[in-house]
């Protein structure tokens, strides 16, 4: 298609989505390890199907807290990113309608939609 590439395909915005990612990621992977490392401490000392597991299931509990956590957090993040974008996206095609409307210009609303090449 010619190399023609949505507006959201941007490398700032591409980047900047990137970073608030692995930064919500590690807080809910470090969130998750809390609430892991405290309910199995309360669960070795209260219960005695716990105290008998593997260290194999043992570990996976941990890893599934720190995961969830993760995941939980970094969706979190994405939703919010979605509604800065899509609000951010709003405006400047207000703009550039307002500003087209004060020259005189009619634009329709698909020309305010911009696409960045590759």
């Amino acid at each position: 298609m010619g190399g023609v590439q949505p507006v959201h395909y941007d490398p700032e915005t591409v980047k900047e989505l990137t970073h608030e990612l692995l930064v919500a990621s590690g807080i809910g992977a470090l969130r998750g390890a809390a609430i892991g490392i405290t309910t199995a401490l309360l669960m070795r000392r209260f219960s005695t199907v716990y105290r008998t597991v593997r260290t194999q299931v043992r570990v996976f509990y941990h890893i599934s807290w720190i995961s969830m956590g993760a995941v939980f957090y970094a969706d979190r993040q994405l939703i919010k990113f979605q509604n800065r974008y899509h609000e951010k996206e709003a405006k400047r095609r207000s703009r550039i309608l307002d500003e087209a409307a004060d020259r005189g210009i009619f634009l329709e609303e698909d020309v305010t939609v911009s696409s960045t090449t590759s």
